[in-house]
């Protein structure tokens, strides 16, 4: 198992691995790996902007021997914390390869790379639905407790945080 940055070529067993995992997405989060695959473009940085999303960030993907996508995971800012956060998005793992500890190298691996960003939280948003309770248990295995909720229409959102710049060290 390695973990490469996405690219063209594995972005099409990304999507397809995330929408298989979260079928029921939002508009602006379908639309994610669209802006992604198209973010040198001007129109497309635009209407992100317009969305809130100050940078798409960086993507990873988890790939078994046979080169297939087994997870993913990313990171991106947005506007209105961007100084002092990143944000984790599409971390995924195949239902094939869960209980083996791919998800939380996958989060091991997120959180140093957002700690070599040089900002003070890594943040994200999850939910209560039964599929994501694993993925609860990792996060709160790693440290990201949950700082806010909110209730919406059909669900509740999590937010959760880990502080990744803390106290100085006794000299």
């Amino acid at each position: 198992m390695r973990f490469e940055p996405m690219t063209p070529e594995t972005l099409p067993g990304a999507k397809s691995l995330v929408n298989g995992i979260f079928p029921r997405q939002g508009p602006g989060e379908r639309l994610f790996f669209w802006a992604w695959e198209r973010r040198d473009r001007r129109t497309v940085g635009l209407l992100v902007r317009l969305a809130g999303v100050a940078d798409l960030g960086d993507f990873w993907v988890a790939l078994d021997e046979d080169e297939t996508v087994v997870g993913t995971i990313g990171l991106y800012r947005i506007r209105k914390d961007a100084h002092e956060a990143v944000w984790l998005s599409w971390f995924t793992v195949a239902p094939d390869e869960r209980g083996q500890g791919l998800g939380g190298r996958l989060l091991d691996f997120a959180i140093e790379q957002a700690r070599a960003s040089g900002v003070s939280y890594l943040r994200l948003y999850t939910g209560t639905d039964p599929i994501m309770a694993k993925a609860q248990q990792v996060y709160e295995s790693r440290g990201l407790h949950v700082y806010k909720t909110t209730n919406l229409l059909i669900a509740r959102v999590i937010y959760r945080q880990l502080e990744l710049i803390g106290p100085a060290s006794p000299a």
